[in-house]
């Protein structure tokens, strides 16, 4: 037998993950980038002292608040590739409840991150301790809650269990179709008891993330279906860019002549430049794109979940033979829709389909590329003329969106979450330049969208624009203060419309009326249809460490940009826009949100009736 150490287990969790490496294509990087963490009593003489003392090379960021610091591994991740995480942790009860919503945001998305929980004691000598949850299934705690989010869960009640736990739990973090949050819920007495351990443990581990080749049967059945189809588009997905796959997937579309449209998480992956880059699809989807995917006959969708905001709740893909086919790493996601699948790796099966359809004589459509361009020069004349501001009128968000664009420099990313930025970005962001896109619309997650720049600027990005909506800001402004504190070069824009206008605007459309919305003071009838509330998020900003602008107009939105650009560190520019006017619309995206079956008001039963007459007009099974 070799020789033991003996550690604790925080200690023998912080050695370990410090010795954890990647390797793809023959590059390797360290598993573990960065841990975060809050200490409370619950871990801090475990897994803290751990990392204090054998973390060897790890940074730490210290955040402050710990759903914050899961969204900000999850960015991170994301950036590398999901090639590379962040370690976080927790004190036991709020502390390890708090990271629920960034575990299930990790989770949903496919992205990887170890989160290492705590628990309540182990021994029970000490009867009930603090933060510990009664039940009466006397084991259950509130770090329970993870495992309906992660991937992987274990619960740590001795050290002796840690050797496969920690094995296991880095093979998944390191498996392309097993992605999401994996949790580690660890006794917060057992954080700090001795085991003995092997030496070779923590010892230098290179794990090798595949390159899932395609089946050649697979890939056969798909190319004859590309042959037979006279309209075939192609849906790029988030495991586009994961797989690194942008080449191919350009080679391709060019080669055959597919148009490429892009989910909210894949969008960006298609250069700007192509004239086949129809850009977003689906109800945050343009015109070009949606009416190209309406008419297709086959739909080839590639690293892509195909949830509602992509299919428009079932009801995009109008042709009545429409055919599906898939390149997924992920057996769940490839089979949906009924599609033909190929079950590889984005980047090697688009590869061996393209080989296998240049053998069978595939050939671009010159009907089908004449309706690309009449599709995309439609979306633009419709689009272009909005985004120009009226002399005298206020700036609404897409045409402040618009000047923002302007204004960032190539090689860069916007980043945005929920509410109607995300969707605007997928709709009008041009991209030419490597102007990228990092958009968190799988969770939809509020709060999401200042530690992800912070997350994608600790990932290596020397260029990081967060655009965020009021609303969302005042949930969490505290985030601001870690970028200053890192020094890191960030510009926030925040858009202040007052209130929660994207979900004001779905209550008028389901209901027929608004509720509860709109940051308002509070009337004489004890309503919130006063005056909009005196809020002055450029002070709070100022007071967190940020450099601050304002801007209620475009010439002073151009002019603040231009400083924030020119400054070093943290930056937040604060534009005030037209609370109610949305972006332009487009076409074929019904989103199946519901008005209420029954209701006293003639409005809404008539907003139901309609809604009823549309969906049972446009909804379908594709099988």
């Amino acid at each position: 037998m070799g020789r033991k150490i003996r550690l604790t287990v925080g200690q023998a969790i912080a050695k370990f993950l410090a010795a954890q490496w990647t390797e793809r294509d023959g590059v390797e990087q360290r598993l573990i980038g960065g841990a975060c963490g809050i200490f409370g009593h619950g871990n801090l003489s475990g897994i803290g002292q751990g990392l204090a003392e054998c973390g060897g090379d790890i940074p730490f960021f210290q955040p402050f608040h710990e759903q914050s610091m899961v969204h900000m591994a999850v960015a991170y991740a994301r950036v590398k590739r999901r090639l590379s995480t962040y370690v976080c942790t927790a004190s036991i009860g709020p502390g390890t409840a708090n990271m629920y919503t960034g575990a299930a945001g990790a989770t949903v998305q496919r992205v990887p991150v170890l989160l290492l929980a705590s628990d309540h004691y182990a021994t029970r000598r000490q009867g009930v301790v603090l933060q510990q949850l009664e039940s009466a299934n006397y084991d259950l705690s509130v770090s329970d809650g993870l495992r309906a989010v992660s991937v992987f869960y274990d619960k740590i009640v001795r050290p002796e269990q840690l050797l496969p736990s920690l094995m296991e739990a880095t093979r998944v973090l390191t498996s392309p179709s097993e992605a999401g949050a994996v949790t580690l819920s660890i006794c917060q007495d057992t954080q700090g008891e001795a085991g003995d351990f092997p030496e070779e443990l923590f010892e230098k581990r290179v794990w090798r993330v595949e390159r899932r080749p395609a089946d050649v049967a697979q890939v056969g059945r798909v190319a004859e279906m590309l042959a037979q189809a006279r309209r075939p588009i192609i849906i790029s997905g988030g495991g586009v860019y994961y797989s690194e796959a942008e080449q191919e997937l350009l080679a391709f579309a060019e080669r055959f002549g597919v148009p490429v449209v892009e989910t909210v998480a894949g969008r960006s992956t298609m250069p700007g430049e192509s004239e086949y880059a129809m850009g977003a699809v689906g109800i945050a989807g343009n015109l070009a794109a949606n009416e190209l995917a309406s008419q297709a006959d086959l739909v080839l969708a590639v690293g892509t979940r195909l949830t509602d905001v992509v299919t428009c709740s079932q009801t995009l893909f109008r042709d009545p033979d429409v055919r599906f086919a898939s390149i997924n790493i992920t057996g769940r996601d490839s089979a949906k829709l009924g599609s033909e699948p190929i079950l590889a790796d984005a980047r090697l099966g688009l590869s061996a389909l393209a080989e296998a359809a240049g053998a069978m004589g595939v050939s671009a459509s010159g009907e089908w590329l004449g309706e690309m361009k009449r599709a995309a020069a439609d979306w633009r004349s419709l689009a272009e003329p909005t985004l120009v501001a009226e002399a005298g009128k206020p700036m609404n968000q897409a045409q402040a969106l618009a000047i923002v664009n302007e204004a960032t420099r190539e090689q860069s990313y916007v980043v945005a979450a929920a509410g109607s930025l995300p969707g605007d970005v997928a709709k009008l962001w041009d991209t030419r330049g490597s102007r990228r896109t990092h958009l968190e619309f799988g969770f939809s997650c509020m709060t999401y969208e200042i530690p992800a720049g912070i997350g994608l600027a600790l990932g290596g990005e020397k260029n990081v624009y967060v655009v965020i909506g009021d609303g969302t800001y005042l949930m969490n402004p505290s985030d601001l203060l870690v970028a200053a504190r890192e020094r890191i070069k960030l510009t926030v824009c925040v858009f202040v419309n007052h209130g929660y206008q994207i979900i004001r605007d779905l209550q008028v459309l389901t209901t027929g009326d608004s509720f509860s919305t709109e940051f308002r003071g509070r009337d004489n009838s004890n309503s919130y249809n006063g005056a909009y509330l005196d809020i002055d998020i450029a002070q709070n900003a100022a007071s967190l460490g940020a450099r601050v602008h304002r801007a209620a107009a475009p010439e002073e939105l151009k002019a603040a940009l231009a400083a924030a650009d020119a400054a070093p560190g943290l930056n937040v520019v604060v534009i005030e826009v037209d609370p109610h006017k949305m972006s332009v619309g487009t076409k074929h995206s019904f989103w199946d949100i519901a008005p209420p079956e029954v209701s006293a008001s003639a409005s809404t039963q008539q907003l139901r009736a309609n809604y009823e007459k549309r969906r049972d007009e446009l909804q379908r099974h594709y099988l």
